[in-house]
């Protein structure tokens, strides 16, 4: 494989990358039909629900997608192979929601059918597979590569399983120098996927309550007053430049935080819209999660997000303030600021004065009229 080719693309795209988590026993098939697909827990339009389809929504039409495969008796388990990259159609990543498919049924030993899906492409016939794991690890350990725990330890203490995870596009060049280095092929790939079948199913999906393509009018008809759906709208407008979303997203948050940016970061919010990591851990040694995560291209800037459909007390406050000293410890390279958005604000927060010019308190507003939008301004 030409290496060099999926480093152009990540030069020239800027492309993230999202590591996903693939049981052993559906893995050939996934690689074989370029399809993949994960389960969620609980009924659909329930907050679960939305996390899961959080994660779908952060794939842009440009990201490489990795593959996990979890634990087996053949060569590559608990290894990451690669590389791949989203399918699009019409320009859009081909993520969606298929309920008890009968199309292409993904299941083990009788286990909820896997309905949150995308489909992908390869760059080539092989597929590889980095198979030194401490190679990773010590990317880890250096902080090139932050974010998440390595999925190797997932099942060890309280770690919590996730199926796909976001790395920043500084991030996927790591990645893509350890396959370099360390990538073995695997096996390969015998016709272009996504499989005809696979592609011609996604086309005639069918808009129903199971059945449907993850996209503006789907976010548009099912409103849910949830912190995941939020997620879901924002990142929405975040990776996919053609939402009709964006534009609107960008002058609010741009009006709010540029000032902020430009004079500790040298950018502007506009300038850190590709690069979005979804429930990020910032350590191992705690089980918080960053709600939404942005970094500029060079991943010194950093703009934590965190969301409620309450109003910010203070407890929000004070929960980002800690996650922005501890953020300022582990990353003495890097300048680290945070909005913390809600339904309105409580009166009389404290903002300790050593956080005041970083932290910035954000409303929004569902406009369902003329168009359905959400709008964000800053809560003095």
């Amino acid at each position: 494989m030409d290496f060099t080719e999926i480093k152009n693309h990540l030069e020239k795209t800027n492309a993230q990358a999202h590591l996903c988590i693939c049981n052993t026993d559906l893995f050939d098939g996934t690689v074989s039909n370029g399809i993949y697909g994960f389960p969620h827990s609980g009924n659909t339009r329930l907050k679960s629900f939305w996390r899961a389809l959080a994660g779908l929504y952060n794939i842009g039409s440009n990201d490489l997608i990795f593959l996990y495969r979890t634990s087996g008796w053949v060569a590559g388990c608990q290894e990451i192979h690669g590389p791949f990259k989203i399918h699009t159609f019409e320009e859009e990543p081909a993520i969606y929601y298929d309920k008890g498919s009968k199309n292409f049924p993904m299941s083990v030993k009788g286990d909820s059918d896997c309905s949150a899906r995308f489909l992908f492409t390869s760059f080539g016939k092989k597929v590889f597979s980095i198979n030194d794991n401490f190679e990773l690890i010590k990317k880890f350990e250096s902080r090139e590569i932050w974010g998440y725990r390595h999925p190797a330890v997932m099942n060890i203490g309280a770690a919590r399983k996730k199926s796909i995870t976001s790395f920043t596009n500084f991030q996927a060049k790591v990645l893509m120098e350890l396959f370099e280095k360390y990538g073995v092929e695997r096996t390969s790939i015998k016709s272009k996927i996504p499989a005809e079948d696979r592609i011609k199913y996604y086309k005639k999906l069918k808009t129903d309550y199971g059945h449907f393509h993850l996209d503006d009018s789907f976010l548009r008809n099912n409103y849910s007053n949830d912190e995941a759906y939020l997620y879901c709208y924002l990142l929405r407008a975040l990776k996919f430049n053609k939402s009709g979303y964006r534009k609107d997203l960008i002058k609010d948050m741009g009006l709010i935080n540029d000032a902020m940016l430009k004079k500790l970061c040298k950018t502007s919010f506009q300038k850190m819209t590709s690069n979005i990591l979804l429930e990020t851990i910032i350590t191992n040694h705690l089980q918080d999660e960053l709600d939404i995560v942005l970094t500029n291209n060079n991943d010194n800037a950093v703009l934590i997000c965190e969301i409620k459909t309450v109003q910010i007390d203070q407890a929000a406050v004070t929960q980002t303030e800690k996650y922005l000293d501890l953020m300022e410890a582990i990353f003495k390279g890097k300048t680290v600021v945070a909005n913390i958005i809600g339904d309105g604000k409580e009166t009389s927060l404290h903002i300790d004065k050593r956080f005041k010019e970083r932290i910035k308190l954000i409303g929004y507003n569902v406009e369902q009229e003329p168009k359905f939008k959400i709008r964000f301004k800053e809560l003095t």
